[in-house]
């Protein structure tokens, strides 16, 4: 049986995801397993809509299970992310595992992660972080000058390559196939005619025009969904929404506390703590915070991390579980199979968390995350709904 396994986000789901699940179909997957970021994002934004209404239109688009990555996995680095990413589908017994990539070459991939775990390349891209430049300028540079200028990566690459590198710790028992990404580059803010929209210029077509002129430009299996929770007030989540709480939990926050956290060091808690307090808006405060050093997302992933006391050993904590946000039948069947062998927990309410110090820590953190996340809807709610809602089983 051939289980693939895929990373992602869907934030929201778009043609691109459509096309790496139909070709991992066309490949021969009996079964595939989505690892789905929950109520945040690596980019250390809200996601647009919830976890189960997100993973309701995978398995309705051809997923046969998505589970959740936790936080606070789901908004780091692309070392965590992918570490994690691959974790899991190791874990849960997925044979291979499909992600795009600019690039689309897996074996030009498997050099360049290779080359990005010498210790020569390890020596010059610290070299270059002390000297000022801000670490994705320093990757990028290391690895194209290590590599005679042949590595031209995207921030999709840089991902692959982490998925490659933690490949190789779990002792590549996952075979890695990288497919060429078609359409618009990642990040690209504006839709153009006759490519796959990139989620970023869905995401702010939706905010800055309504659901209504981005459903076009949106995979059909997902409307219904989509106009569901728009409806209810639901969607679309934003970071912004949560601004006067963030301005003033920075505000009154301790300096020395503040760079316990993970990502605060080096100088970002006092700078964050400058900047709250000469800021009237999130926006402000992020154009104040971020530098060459700093760079939009890794502030906002520092904002969430103090807002929700995630350290850094956090981030290098193993997974203790996973929670099943949708499955069909096959999916229900895979994963039935698999907890018989497998020592990862996949738990679909909280009463299953397992009774260990690990375990109870990746709960409170979760809990929290959700916390915050439902003061970041249009209509502010608790997270009772979120926390106990069951998985979606089709």
């Amino acid at each position: 049986m051939k289980t693939v396994g895929i990373i992602c986000e869907c934030n929201p789901l778009h043609a691109g995801h459509l096309y790496l699940i139909g070709k991992a179909r066309a490949s021969g997957a009996d079964c595939i397993l989505c690892v789905m970021s929950g109520p945040f994002v690596q980019r250390g934004e809200a996601a647009i809509v919830d976890a189960y209404a997100r993973a309701e239109i995978l398995v309705r688009a051809g997923a046969d299970a998505v589970l959740e990555l936790p936080m606070p996995y789901a908004a780091s680095s692309a070392e965590f992310f992918g570490s994690a990413g691959v974790e899991i589908v190791a874990r849960l017994g997925a044979s291979e595992l499909w992600f795009g990539s600019e690039t689309g070459e897996t074996a030009s991939l498997l050099a360049l992660s290779e080359l990005a775990e010498s210790d020569a390349f390890l020596a010059t891209y610290r070299e270059r972080c002390a000297s000022g430049a801000g670490t994705a300028e320093a990757y990028f540079a290391t690895l194209s000058e290590m590599s005679d200028g042949h590595a031209e990566l995207s921030p999709n690459d840089i991902l692959a390559l982490s998925y490659l590198r933690a490949i190789r710790r779990v002792g590549g028992i996952v075979r890695p196939v990288a497919i060429k990404r078609t359409g618009s580059g990642y990040g690209d803010r504006e839709l153009t005619e006759g490519k796959y929209p990139s989620a970023t210029a869905l995401r702010l077509l939706w905010e800055r025009e309504g659901l209504d002129m981005c459903l076009p430009h949106l995979p059909t299996v997902s409307h219904e969904i989509l106009q569901r929770e728009t409806l209810a007030c639901r969607a679309p989540a934003s970071l912004a929404r949560a601004e006067r709480l963030i301005l003033g939990t920075l505000r009154l926050a301790d300096a020395e506390q503040l760079s316990s956290f993970a990502g605060l060091g080096g100088g970002l808690a006092g700078l964050l703590l400058h900047a709250s307090r000469k800021s009237e808006s999130l926006s402000e405060l992020l154009s104040r915070a971020a530098t060459k050093t700093y760079t939009d997302a890794s502030v906002r992933r520092a904002i969430l991390y103090a807002m929700l006391g995630i350290t850094e050993k956090d981030l290098r904590s193993p997974v203790s579980y996973v929670r099943l946000l949708a499955a069909n039948e096959k999916g229900c069947a895979h994963l039935s199979r698999i907890r018989r062998e497998t020592t990862l927990p996949v738990i679909t309410r909280r009463g299953d968390v397992p009774r260990t110090e690990a375990a109870r820590r990746q709960s409170l953190i979760e809990e929290r995350a959700l916390r915050l996340y439902s003061l970041m809807l249009p209509r502010a709610e608790t997270e009772k709904r979120l926390l106990c809602h069951p998985p979606t089983v089709l």
